[in-house]
């Protein structure tokens, strides 16, 4: 009993010094130092004043495009409402708006970290990949539209090791608890694919894992049963959203998108100059000549992906030392390669069919950002791999007892990136961040 007392001590003291950095971040930096915030503010401050969903053509929209003549607003997301409603009532003891919407983000880390302890002690390691690279913590300590989907994923990462039985299908009808779990899986999975895009090949993952699950289970119809379950929920709540966005636009011209575009966008980036090929160089590199090797071997999208899976900051401008990136990058993939080994060989029946499953789709997750690189805009960010996080965080779910095998030398890796992740964030991003 005294020694788990004392590691949860030292896990909450963890938990807390990461919330304290990023609320210090989210209070002292700079309106619109980090990667798009102006955007994401001003789609933000449209709910804090308004409740419905706009139209394409809104003339409200005006003050809420990007640079690239796109608003937030024009997308399914939801998560500029439920930030809106939640910096208008935090708004009287911030004062400024767009700290109201940053701390809309700080908060759901918050309740992620208290969704972490509350694990029980053989399940914590789901959470393990919140707590190894600063770049997370980075998203969740300013306003934008990755915060809110990464938390929904560790959400529903949360109700799978939860859940009683080992295995999140078993054999047998669903009783009335896993029934409520199954359903609030779906719900979490219909609000990640109208959040953010990124997600959708996530949603793919937890279909396959529910087979990776009955596998182990040795009950597919179970599984399968469960699987319907849950993406009728989520195709539910999708179609509901999907369904409104086109009643709301059910007038718009269809060439307004393109026309906004030409009127909002900067020089570079109106759709004129694209069809005259003096766009900016990143915009659709696929149709200037470049071929999809070239971004590896000429742009080097897989080294600027990885710095930015692991604490740069600003826009792309404040990063820590290249030696940081070399040492983190050994403990990530010594820890990666014996939590993986650990699974296969202590996993029982599923074990490796887990790590296939994972591989594919984390493969599809980094080939989904590449492709977006190449086709439409250069954009070798980490958060567009996030989902992969929360990937590993469901196998780790499942599989936490072939885990956990592995504490001795995972626990001292995964210190060791924690401790390198707290260096970066408060001794390079927050003691550089503009103020």
């Amino acid at each position: 009993m005294g020694k788990t007392v004392v590691k949860n001590l030292i896990l909450g003291l963890m938990a807390a010094a990461i919330l304290a950095a990023m609320s210090a971040m989210a209070f002292e930096s700079r309106f619109n130092v980090h990667p798009d915030e102006a955007d994401h503010v001003s789609a933000g401050r449209f709910f804090i004043t308004y409740w419905d969903l706009p139209a394409m053509d809104d003339p409200r929209l005006a003050n809420t495009f990007s640079n690239y003549g796109v608003s937030y607003l024009q997308q399914l997301d939801v998560v500029y409402f439920f930030a809106g409603k939640f910096a208008a009532v935090v708004l009287p003891l911030l004062g400024q708006d767009y700290l109201a919407l940053r701390f809309f983000n700080v908060f759901l880390f918050a309740v992620l970290m208290v969704l972490f302890l509350r694990l029980p002690d053989d399940r914590k390691i789901a959470f393990l990949p919140l707590f190894i690279t600063p770049q997370i913590w980075y998203v969740f300590s300013y306003f934008n539209g990755d915060a809110l989907p990464l938390f929904l994923s560790f959400c529903l990462v949360y109700v799978a090791a939860r859940a009683d039985a080992p295995a999140l299908p078993g054999p047998g009808g669903p009783d009335r608890l896993q029934a409520r779990r199954l359903v609030a899986i779906g719900l979490l999975l219909g609000l990640l694919c109208i959040s953010k895009q990124n997600y959708y090949v996530f949603a793919g993952f937890v279909l396959a894992f529910f087979g990776v699950c009955g596998r182990a289970a040795g009950d597919m119809k179970t599984a399968a049963q469960k699987a319907v379950l849950v993406f009728a929920v989520a195709a539910l709540l999708f179609g509901a959203r999907w369904s409104y966005n086109v009643y709301v636009n059910r007038t718009v011209r269809p060439e307004v998108p393109t026309l906004n575009a030409e009127k909002y966008a900067e020089k570079d980036y109106k759709p004129s100059s694209q069809e005259a090929g003096t766009q900016f160089w990143g915009l659709k590199m696929r149709d200037q000549g470049l071929t999809y090797p070239q971004l590896f071997t000429i742009w080097d999208w897989h080294i600027w992906s990885f710095r930015t899976s692991f604490g740069v900051y600003d826009y792309m401008k404040i990063y820590a030392p290249l030696l940081f990136y070399r040492y983190i990058g050994y403990l990530f993939w010594t820890l990666a390669g014996a939590l993986a080994v650990a699974v296969v060989l202590h996993g029982g029946r599923g074990g490796a069919s887990a790590l296939l499953v994972f591989l594919v789709f984390g493969g599809l997750t980094i080939f989904q950002s590449t492709w977006h690189s190449w086709n439409n805009d250069f954009q070798a960010q980490g958060r567009y791999l996030f989902p992969i996080g929360a990937m590993a965080g469901l196998v780790l779910a499942r599989f936490a007892p072939a885990a956990n095998r592995t504490l001795p030398v995972t626990g001292i890796l995964a210190g060791a990136m924690y401790a390198l992740s707290l260096y970066s964030f408060v001794w390079v991003g927050l003691a550089r961040i503009p103020r």
